[in-house]
């Protein structure tokens, strides 16, 4: 198995400007939830920015720990830290899904207050 070590930590570069632009977007949400007289739904896009940022956190520890372990282990070790591997990226994955399902959602319901 080959590792494209530049494509994955572009992808952990990309992950971690957009947990940014969450928290941006977070701040100046609530910034403009003040002028409407609202107030709760930029939480969800600050929890989406520590989500994200945790998804790259967990992928900077994958490519770290256990794709260098993977490439030293012997035959019989491997069918085990293949499934590590994979339950590792399936976190990562399931994190950054609920980040861009807060931000979603939170985008809506400000949508949906101030279209009225």
């Amino acid at each position: 198995m080959r590792i494209l070590f530049p494509a994955e930590i572009l992808l952990a570069l990309g992950m971690i400007l957009f947990s940014a632009s969450l928290f941006i977007s977070g701040f100046i949400v609530r910034r403009l939830l003040k002028i409407i007289r609202r107030h709760g739904i930029w939480i969800l896009q600050i929890l989406g920015g520590i989500l994200v940022l945790a998804g790259a956190i967990v992928h900077i520890i994958k490519l770290t720990v256990y794709f260098p372990a993977l490439a030293r282990s012997n035959p019989y070790d491997l069918l085990p830290q293949i499934a590590k591997t994979m339950q590792v990226g399936s976190i990562e994955s399931l994190m950054v899904l609920l980040a861009g399902l807060f931000a979603v959602v939170a985008s809506l319901i400000y949508f949906a207050w101030t279209s009225r």
